[in-house]
């Protein structure tokens, strides 16, 4: 591979700040690791969008080599902030994704691509090795490398958060099916490499799409950087981070919690939730299970205070609905609620690629629970259960880590 003053990374990321929530991390993560490397570093990203929730301090965080391009784009959300009425049909798509997505193939993002594709073409740099780096969801964003492969001096990594969106391909038509999987042939096929959050992603494209292609496990990780200052409280909540949606499940919970007050009365349980609702049914999910006063929501916080709250409760929880297939899905916090001192108690499906990492890895003060008897079991350990600085082996999740190793395997392949 050349020296760093010979590469240009072009990264493609339809989510970046000053948008919030968890998917803005990662191009931004990738973004400002490849500045610190001197690598010449562009952004290609939407313009101001409709949007739950912005974050000014994660922009704010973004190196300042690093230079960001905005292009517009037709598709709803951008359409909404140019046109307030239409924020109403929006918020109905919310509440109709399966419909919705059946709608635009391949995905209500699509009207992105063409403005960025032309803005792309302006990017690249004759005097580089570009390297155009597209990552989703939305799954649309990866047309810009089918737009762009076999240009001399150009190549392609397609990077997958989940394989489409956070819907299971299952749930669609058979036509849906048939387009989405040939649209993956086509991305796994020229793709110089293809990374992924999940191992199961990988598994489902290297078995279902493309054998032949290469491909890389690239976790989210979490930066050690955002635990150098001490903790600044101490709480009794279980904590639950991200946004709180149907991915969730967390009826489950609640059911569990309410076996436990009759079982247990002393065990009494609250949960504070740090993220962004979308959950239209949580009054009455509250209401059903007597949750009222023991579940509080702080909302979205901006990162670096989110950090300091997760790692002040008594303990964290991560969960995924046993209801949807969420086989596939590593929640995007997984490896800062492993580096953050509370234990963790980790109620997800048997198989989930969370799960299964979790499993391998044996992390201490880590407890995957199936029942509202093992909950009450580990509340009952944790009564008087001290933090732990650091889990052994949580350090290989280390950011700079993962991203030195995608530079590595970059070596091998260019």
């Amino acid at each position: 591979m050349n020296t760093s003053v010979d590469k240009h990374f072009i990264i493609a990321a339809y989510y970046f700040p000053p948008l919030g929530m968890a998917g803005t991390a990662r191009p931004l993560a990738m973004a400002n690791f490849f500045a610190e490397q001197g690598f010449e570093v562009s952004v290609l990203t939407v313009k101001p969008i409709a949007y739950p929730v912005y974050d000014q301090t994660q922009l704010d965080s973004l190196h300042p080599n690093v230079k960001v391009y905005r292009a517009g784009s037709s598709d709803p959300a951008r359409l909404a902030k140019m046109v307030p009425f239409l924020k109403s049909l929006i918020r109905l798509r919310r509440r109709s994704r399966k419909f919705a997505s059946s709608l635009i193939f391949p995905d209500s993002k699509a009207g992105f691509v063409k403005p960025a594709s032309v803005l792309l073409k302006t990017l690249i740099r004759p005097d580089k090795q570009n390297i155009l780096i597209t990552t989703s969801p939305p799954v649309s964003i990866h047309q810009l490398g089918l737009n762009i492969v076999g240009q001399a001096g150009i190549a392609w990594i397609a990077d997958f958060r989940d394989i489409w969106g956070s819907l299971s391909l299952e749930d669609q038509s058979d036509a849906f099916r048939a387009k989405a999987e040939s649209y993956l042939t086509d991305i796994t096929d020229v793709a110089n490499l293809i990374t992924a959050t999940s191992p199961l992603t990988i598994d489902y494209l290297q078995t279902e799409i493309n054998a032949a292609a290469d491909y890389h496990f690239l976790p989210n990780g979490y930066d050690e950087s955002d635990f150098a200052s001490p903790v600044a409280e101490h709480n009794q909540y279980l904590g639950l981070y991200g946004t709180l949606n149907h991915l969730i499940g967390i009826e489950r919970l609640f059911d569990w919690i309410s076996v436990l007050r009759k079982s247990t009365p002393d065990l009494n349980p609250s949960v504070r939730h740090i993220g962004y609702l979308d959950l239209p049914d949580l009054d009455d999910l509250l209401a059903r299970y007597g949750m009222r006063n023991d579940f509080l929501s702080s909302g979205y916080l901006p990162h670096h205070e989110s950090i300091q709250a997760i790692r002040g409760h008594a303990a964290n929880i991560i969960m995924l609905s046993d209801e949807l297939d969420t086989s596939y899905i590593i929640p995007s916090k997984l490896f800062e609620l492993l580096r953050a001192e509370p234990p963790l108690l980790a109620i997800l499906p048997p198989g989930n690629a969370a799960r299964l990492l979790l499993e391998e890895y044996n992390f201490s003060d880590v407890f995957v629970i199936d029942s509202a008897a093992e909950l009450g079991d580990v509340l009952n350990r944790l009564r008087s259960h001290p933090s732990t600085p650091m889990r052994a082996g949580v350090a290989r999740f280390e950011r700079r880590q993962e991203m030195s190793g995608l530079l590595n395997r970059l070596e091998e392949l260019l």
